[in-house]
């Protein structure tokens, strides 16, 4: 006993130095498995290939949310001049449109300035002409209204108003006697006012005060200057006026262009005004048969915004990241996502650190029914969880730890840990309530729960660590770390528990002195034992058929996703990247695949290349003795078409010669393969077959571990089945690929617990001298009240998992929450006892017989004993 408290003191001073750096951990996980690949695979060896390929100026998405698109984007190309929007896509056809627009208006204008300047001094002389020419027309017709009234107007009213009308009147009255008026008014006109009578030819007494006499007299007046066409010219501007006739007369003979502006031109009128009308129109007419283009109109601009919910813009980075406003837009990049992701799961481990913390201590409150056992339970296995922080921290330069490792040790630390120390105080107690003293009491604890606790160790060990296997880096950080978690623990409830029993003695359950039974769940507990000891064969076979309806609805039903953005939480950065690979798709290049060739790639090649889904385009590049094909896709580095895409090419390189693959393609082939599909291949049947050997040399037995393992088996299906009829048909959520993979190793590696503890306790009754079917009641009765609230832990443990925002971790802590209430309140009292009594003497069959020598029935006595039931 002194040297377990040596070991103690030493063990808890460890643990505490430790415990100071384990905040620091969070900061030395890796992230991004890629980081944890070997060098030799092939993604890895076309990385060393295009080294370098890619230096020089990138390009980043953005992402801008809605509403305020517009004002948004213009923000971003105020911030970095170079980002490519919907709006600078249309500002430069905009502008591009406008110059060209303007370069027509300008050539035209100025040919139209040209001819309107011809036109306007052309006609300026006209005019001045025309309007002398109807001047004298003017005067014309005046001069023959005069000689009119003169001559007709005097003869008509008989009276005279000077000399020379005297005489006129005279002499037409002595003519009139002899003559008609007309003759006796141009005999008379003659003689009074000269030789005049020639321009009255056409004038009669009938006409002589109408319009037309006038004009009539008035040509007769011109015709002795003018000649016809002058005198039609004369009259004709007369009546229209200079402007108006060389209008009419220029109109047929102007160019289209022009004749809406003659009125503007003709008689030296205003050139620029006309100028400026002729512009304005021909904008007009170009800008309504060919419009501006909008943002909608131009293919490049559409493409890029999506109904002004959704804009997305390219920035040019020399390197880094862009640092953009939240308010502005959200990057699309993985880098990004994952640092988000990280910030995100950071907090979570937090909450739920604490969470699960509290639900435990409620749960062994509730359990034991003292206050000081909780704590210690609870402050022992925190120290341990603190103190695996603190030693992953310091072993993070030899042995990095991908970051699931650590999420998921404190459920694993503290529900393993606290299961175990349970069951040892459990023991504890009932050896004090049978009279034994405080030593023997401890060592019956070590002896036997140790037996118990050594097994299920092991098999933790041997199912959590089996991902060391793994020939991916980040898988075997995995099996280390929680071969690593799976010491702490050990050492913990070997060293520290039995320490502190045996320092504190009966004062470990204060305010209570001994622990005392839940009769209510152990007459629970006795109701299903009776129950399943008196119908074995049927409660097994239920059991069995209900487990191959699940299977049956897992085969038909169930979808994985291998893609980790789907079990990401939801953050800005996983938004940007749905909304990117949703809607602009066609346009946005998020992942490149590498094709490394030794020849220059056939052009049949580079055709199938243009065929690939999500397909953006590629680029050939000469990198010393290769030719890099870089092709760009439209869909993540993660994305689960990655896979397809990888396939494609691996059917392409059958027909067009040897070459490599990598890029995302690659790695999300080789991580997929070398996981999901090498676990189920490969890994499974390892972890079986190690779990099976341990546990038949540990309990000594055949048929126990295969068994225990079947039934560990039925509550992996029935749990994982419920997973995905609530998360997948209900939820719509796929089931992320590595949840089965966790499910089914954590469930082996903690599953086998209760089971272990039974078994051992069934052992130890039967070494006592019970009866098969006394053995098993009296064990499960007896260890119900902890084993049970064992498996509550458990559930609570994990359950605190649900609290997490992201999937994965809330998969496996539904899932392992519901196995291990499945397992405790229907596998452990109906279906074990069930089986092991079908079972008989065949349970502890070993190696050169049975393995309970003082085990009291015959196989006859069993057979009646079961044809009875």
């Amino acid at each position: 006993m002194r040297l377990l408290l040596a070991g103690f003191a030493v063990t808890v001073v460890v643990y505490l130095v430790l415990a100071l750096n384990a905040p620091k951990v969070f900061e030395a996980l890796v992230y991004d498995e890629s980081k944890l690949m070997p060098p030799d695979i092939e993604p890895e060896v076309v990385n060393r290939i295009v080294a370098n390929a890619n230096k020089g100026e990138a390009t980043v998405p953005v992402v801008i949310f809605g509403p305020r698109v517009e004002e948004k984007a213009r923000e971003l190309s105020r911030l970095y001049p170079n980002a490519t929007t919907p709006w600078t896509v249309l500002d430069k056809a905009l502008e591009a449109y406008y110059k060209k627009v303007g370069e027509v208006l300008d050539n035209a204008t100025a040919r139209f300035r040209e001819a309107a300047l011809e036109i306007a001094r052309y006609t300026n002389s006209t005019c001045g002409d025309l309007e002398r020419l109807a001047d004298a027309y003017r005067k014309a017709r005046e001069e023959a209204r005069r000689l009119l009234l003169a001559t007709y107007g005097v003869a008509a009213y008989g009276k005279a108003v000077d000399n020379s009308t005297a005489q006129f009147l005279q002499l037409y009255e002595e003519y009139v006697k002899t003559y008609d008026v007309d003759t006796a008014v141009r005999l008379a006109a003659d003689k009074a006012y000269g030789d005049v009578s020639n321009l009255l030819a056409n004038v009669t007494w009938k006409n002589w005060a109408t319009d037309n006499a006038v004009d009539s007299v008035a040509v007769a007046i011109l015709s002795a200057r003018l000649n016809k066409t002058l005198i039609d010219t004369a009259r004709a501007v007369s009546v229209l006026g200079a402007r108006q006739y060389l209008y009419v007369a220029l109109l047929n003979s102007t160019p289209a262009m022009l004749r809406p502006y003659l009125p503007l031109l003709v008689c030296g009128g205003d050139v620029e005004k006309a100028v400026g009308a002729f512009r304005n129109a021909l904008w007009r007419n170009i800008t309504s048969y060919n419009p501006p283009p909008t943002l909608y109109s131009l293919p490049l601009a559409s493409e890029l915004v999506y109904r002004d919910q959704y804009a997305i813009a390219v920035v040019k980075t020399s390197g880094g990241q862009p640092t953009i406003p939240a308010d502005i837009g959200v990057p699309v990049s993985t880098s990004q996502l994952l640092k988000s992701f990280q910030e995100v799961v950071t907090q979570d481990v937090s909450l739920i650190d604490k969470t699960t913390a509290a639900a435990l201590f409620l749960v062994l409150l509730a359990v034991l029914g003292t206050i000081l056992t909780p704590l210690i339970i609870v402050s022992t296995v925190g120290l341990t969880y603190l103190a695996l922080l603190g030693f992953i921290f310091h072993i993070r330069d030899v042995q990095p730890i991908y970051y699931l490792t650590v999420y998921m040790a404190a459920p694993v630390v503290f529900a393993i840990g606290v299961d175990y120390m349970l069951l040892m105080s459990g023991r504890y107690a009932e050896e004090r309530a049978h009279g034994n003293d405080k030593l023997s009491a401890v060592s019956t604890v070590r002896k036997y729960a140790n037996r118990a606790i050594a097994a299920s160790a092991a098999v933790v060990a041997t199912s959590l660590g089996s991902f060391a296997v793994s020939p991916l880096p980040f898988m075997q950080s995995i099996g280390i770390g929680y071969l690593i978690t799976t010491a702490f623990v050990v050492i913990s409830v070997f060293v520290i528990f039995p320490s502190l029993l045996l320092i504190l003695g009966d004062k470990i359950f204060w305010p209570r002195k001994t622990i005392s039974a839940h009769e209510g769940r152990s007459k629970f507990l006795e109701a299903a034992v009776s129950t399943a000891l008196r119908r074995p064969l049927l409660t097994t076979v239920v059991a069995v058929l209900i487990t191959l309806l699940s299977f049956v609805f897992l085969i038909t039903t169930l979808k994985v996703t291998a893609n980790p953005v789907v079990a990401m939480p939801e953050t800005p950065y996983k938004k940007a990247l749905e909304v990117a690979t949703t809607y602009f798709s066609n346009i946005t290049a998020l992942s490149t695949t590498y094709i490394a060739m030794r020849e220059p790639p056939p052009g049949g090649l580079l055709a199938e290349i243009e065929k690939l889904p999500h397909f953006v385009n590629y680029t050939v590049d000469q990198r010393g003795e290769w030719y890099v094909v870089s092709i760009k896709l439209s869909v993540e580095d993660t994305s689960d078409e990655l896979l397809h895409i990888y396939h494609k090419l691996d059917e392409l390189r059958r027909v067009y010669g040897p070459f490599l693959i990598g890029g995302a393609a690659s790695w999300k082939n080789v991580i997929f393969s070398e996981i999901y599909v090498r676990f189920w291949n490969l890994q499974v049947y390892i972890i079986i077959a190690l779990a099976y050997l341990i546990l038949s040399f540990l309990l000594r037995s055949f048929l126990i571990p295969a068994r225990l393992l079947a039934t560990v088996l039925m509550s992996i299906s029935w749990s994982l089945a419920l997973e995905v009829l609530i998360f997948q048909e209900a939820m719509g959520e796929l089931t992320y690929w590595l949840v089965p993979v966790i499910l089914f190793a954590f469930l082996i590696a903690i599953g086998t617990d209760y089971d272990i503890f039974i078994v051992a306790r069934i052992r130890e009754e039967l070494e006592r001298g019970l009866g098969e079917r006394d053995a098993i009641k009296r064990a499960i009765v007896a260890t119900g009240p902890i084993v049970t609230g064992a498996a509550m832990i458990l559930a609570a443990a994990f359950s605190t998992l649900l609290l997490s925002q992201t999937l994965v971790l809330r998969q496996v802590g539904f899932t392992i929450a519901l196995a291990a209430l499945i397992d405790a309140f229907i596998i452990r009292p109906l279906v074990v006892p069930a089986m092991m009594v079908l079972a008989g003497r065949y349970n502890w069959l070993w190696i050169g017989g049975y393995s309970i020598n003082t085990y009291k029935q015959s196989a006859d006595q069993v057979g009646a004993d079961s044809r009875r039931s």
